[in-house]
């Protein structure tokens, strides 16, 4: 899949490439969110690749004490912005996300 250089950049800067490269599948980004109608289950942005091997951005939650994806598409600006919403709509924030990527 062929990205824009802003989109490569972006995710470099998340750290998402480095991630796959040390051989993650499931990669959570960003700030923990526990949801609102759903009290204790925490959700996070989430990267991973599909069935075709396609990158996709979604979010993943802690529900049953591991980290799963919940939903996910193919990987674009639109949805990476789309997703940020959405968790910020769904839930509350809890924590800031892992600060050593």
């Amino acid at each position: 899949m062929l990205l824009s250089a802003k989109s490569e950049r972006i995710l470099k800067q998340l750290g998402v490439a480095k991630a796959f490269e040390r051989g993650e599948t499931l990669v959570l980004i960003g700030p923990t969110y526990e949801l609102r109608k759903d009290a204790g289950i925490k959700v996070r942005l989430a990267f991973l690749h599909d069935d075709e091997g396609r990158l996709c951005v979604g979010y993943a939650s802690d529900d049953g004490g591991e980290w799963q994806p919940v939903e996910s598409e193919p990987f674009s600006l639109r949805a990476l912005g789309y997703y940020e919403r959405r968790l910020k709509r769904i839930g509350e924030f809890v924590a800031d996300g892992d600060k050593r990527r």
